[in-house]
C-alpha cells in the first residue's frame, strides 16, 4: 500500500512521481514498511492489519507535519508580506513591537463630571471681628493770637502801643517793634498777673488780659517820649497870664491835626525829655513841663499854634 503526501510547494505527488521532496509511505505485506519523507527513507515494522495500517499512516503524517512545520512557513510568508507592504514593521524594517495605541475614552459630560467628582466649594473665610476703632482725640483749638502776643512780651520789649486820645489803646494785643523806631511808643517794664500791680503815675499804664484758659496776664508799660511827638492837653490861663496844663501823656496825637478829643483844647509838641533840671524856654510861647515816671523824668512841651 502506498500513501502520497503534498509537497511543501503545494503540488501533489503520487507513488510514481519523480520528486524527491515529497512524502511517500509503502506498506508491504511482509510486515515491513518504508516511509520516505523529504527525500529520506525511513523503515518501520508493522503488523499487517487494517488498524496497523491506519496507525502507520497516522504516525507518518505526524512525522511529516513535525518535519515540514507549515506554521513557520506561514509566519515567514506573513513577515515577507508585511515587509513588502511596509505594514507592521519597525524603524529598521523588522516587525514593530510598539503596542497598539491606547484609545482615550470619550470625555464625560460636564454634568457627569460634577456628579462623579464634585469640586468642593471653598469654605467661607471667617471675617475677623472688627475691633471698634478708637474715637479720634479732639483736635485742640489753635491758640488765641492775643494770648500768644501777651505771652511773648518780655521786660524791655518795645511796642507800637499808646493811648489813642480817647482813653483806649490803639491795639488789642501787644505789637512788638524795634526800640529805635520812631513808632516805638511804649516799653514793657514788668509782667504780672493784674494791671493793678503795675506802677501808677504820669507816663505809665498797666495793660491786663485774660487768656482763653482763664488765666490772666498784665504788662506794665512806660511811655517812650521823644522830641517832636504831640499829645492832647487841657490848658488854663492863670491870673498872672501864665498857662497851666493837664496833658494826656500816654496819648499820641497827630501834630498836624486841627481837632482834639472832647474835653481837651490844645495840642502839645514835645521839645525835650529830661532826667532833671529845667526845661528850655522860648520867647514866642510859654514852655510847660510835666514830671513823669514818679519824678524820674520830665517832659518839656509847647502849645502848637496853627
Amino acid at each position: 500500500m502506498s500513501y502520497s503526501g503534498r509537497t511543501p510547494d503545494g503540488s501533489d505527488r503520487d507513488a510514481g512521481g519523480n520528486g524527491d521532496s515529497g512524502t511517500r509511505i509503502d506498506v508491504r505485506g511482509d510486515g515491513q514498511s518504508r516511509i520516505r519523507v523529504a527525500g529520506r527513507d525511513m523503515n518501520t515494522t508493522y503488523f499487517v492489519s487494517a488498524s496497523s495500517a491506519a496507525l502507520a499512516a497516522l504516525v507518518g503524517l505526524v512525522i511529516l507535519v513535525g518535519m515540514w512545520q507549515p506554521w513557520q512557513e506561514t509566519a515567514s510568508t506573513g513577515e515577507q508580506n508585511r515587509a513588502d507592504t511596509g505594514i507592521g514593521s519597525g524603524p529598521s524594517g523588522g516587525p514593530s513591537t510598539d503596542p497598539a495605541p491606547y484609545r482615550e475614552p470619550p470625555p464625560a459630560d460636564e454634568d457627569d463630571k460634577e456628579s462623579e467628582d464634585p469640586e468642593p466649594s471653598p469654605s467661607p473665610t471667617p471675617t475677623p471681628s472688627a475691633s471698634p476703632s478708637p474715637s479720634p482725640s479732639p483736635t485742640p483749638d489753635p491758640p488765641d493770637p492775643v494770648d500768644v502776643a501777651f505771652a511773648s512780651a518780655r521786660v524791655g520789649t518795645c511796642l507800637n502801643v499808646y493811648d489813642d486820645g480817647w482813653g483806649k489803646l490803639n491795639h488789642d494785643w501787644p505789637f512788638a517793634v524795634d526800640c529805635g523806631a520812631t513808632f516805638a511808643f511804649s516799653k514793657v517794664t514788668m509782667v504780672t498777673t493784674s494791671a493793678s500791680n503795675c506802677p501808677q503815675g504820669a507816663g505809665r499804664r498797666g495793660w491786663g488780659h485774660v487768656n482763653d484758659d482763664g488765666s490772666s496776664i498784665a504788662l506794665c508799660l512806660d511811655r517812650v517820649f521823644a522830641a517832636g511827638q504831640c499829645f492832647p492837653a487841657t490848658l488854663s490861663k492863670q491870673a498872672d497870664g501864665s498857662l497851666r496844663g493837664e496833658g494826656r501823656l500816654f496819648s499820641v496825637w497827630g501834630c498836624d491835626r486841627t481837632q482834639v478829643p472832647s474835653g481837651l483844647n490844645a495840642i502839645m509838641t514835645i521839645t525835650a525829655v529830661l532826667r532833671g533840671g529845667g526845661c528850655p524856654q522860648r520867647n514866642d510861647r510859654q514852655t510847660l513841663s510835666w514830671p513823669v515816671f514818679n519824678g524820674a523824668g520830665k517832659v518839656c512841651a509847647v502849645q502848637r499854634t496853627n
